[in-house]
């Protein structure tokens, strides 16, 4: 079974919400919905985050290129005037990262994300202190990924104001595997959900019903990877997919090769479609769950759903 497999939602009072269209979706980050796309070689290319800001979303360049097509994309999402993000790595932070987050802010991003998939690392706090320093309130920073409150706690105070969480959970992630290092999704982001910082369920997410077992336990957005593969806007043009930690992507940017974590696929190209209706499919899959569920918005999700295991017994 799949991380969001073992449970269900249920009413806990009758509904008065007449109608889908009656449900606000709007986060407290700038207004935008609570979906952002994984930044991820293959996916989160320029055209899809500019088709991600044009839905009211939230997109994330992925760092897997070389230098001067990272600074290229930033200007091309720039030229689309909408929010995006953009994400950097921890090597060669002070002489490459941090300029190119500043590229980027000067560009119009509202969000850096430090991408490693080890937020337990102490490169966390020298990063998020630097970016902090540079800065201060002006952006909005992002690392991850962690699986329990301690590590959360360690990511909001290194300064950052978004952590992904769940390790191993990913379609093309095979950390599980290789280290014996994860959790259950649902049960880490509500181990975190005390801590005083946004949490971004990271991996898996396959269905809008996902997502909204994700609010239900305690997140506050959701990133969207392997399942925004199949828009026409996403960099793979050719149906292969394949993880940031597979040997592939790897021998692509000339890394060193140690762990590999990751693994190859391939998608159904016939399949692609436009962006906009793989966001519908799951903004209107979330407004659906409201009315069920008596929530005029979906933060209400956390206090007003029940939640029941899928082998419940008869009484």
């Amino acid at each position: 079974m799949g991380d969001y497999d073992n449970i269900y939602l249920i009413p806990t009072e009758i509904s008065t919400i007449r109608s889908r269209s009656d449900v606000d979706l709007h986060s407290d980050f700038l207004n935008l919905y609570p979906l952002m796309s994984s930044p991820m070689r293959g996916i989160s290319g320029w055209e899809l985050v500019s088709e991600m800001g044009r839905n009211n979303c939230l997109g994330i360049l992925h760092r897997h290129c070389v230098y001067i097509d990272r600074k290229k994309d930033i200007r091309e999402v720039f030229k689309a005037s909408v929010p995006f993000g953009v994400a950097i790595g921890t090597k060669n932070f002070d002489d490459s990262e941090l300029p190119l987050a500043e590229y980027a802010v000067d560009h119009g991003a509202v969000l850096i994300c430090v991408d490693i998939a080890n937020a337990y690392l102490p490169q966390i706090a020298e990063c998020g202190k630097k970016l902090k320093n540079k800065f201060g309130n002006n952006i909005k920073l992002m690392t991850g990924n962690i699986v329990n409150k301690i590590g959360a706690e360690y990511v909001k105070t290194s300064g950052f104001d978004f952590v992904r969480v769940s390790i191993g959970s990913g379609g093309v992630c095979t950390t599980r595997q290789v280290t014996g290092v994860s959790r259950n999704a649902l049960i880490a982001v509500n181990d975190c959900k005390g801590v005083e910082i946004n949490l971004v369920i990271d991996g898996g997410i396959k269905q809008p019903g996902d997502i909204v077992k994700s609010f239900a336990l305690g997140s506050d957005f959701a990133m969207l990877g392997s399942v925004l593969a199949y828009a026409n806007e996403a960099e793979n043009k050719d149906g292969k997919l394949f993880g940031m930690a597979s040997l592939e992507n790897h021998e692509l940017n000339m890394y060193e090769i140690k762990s590999i974590e990751g693994r190859d696929t391939k998608i159904d190209t016939k399949e692609k479609k436009p962006l906009e209706e793989i966001i519908n499919q799951f903004l209107w899959g979330i407004k659906s769950a409201c009315t069920y569920l008596n929530c005029k918005s979906y933060k209400d999700i956390f206090y007003k759903a029940g939640i029941v295991e899928v082998n419940e017994k008869l009484r």
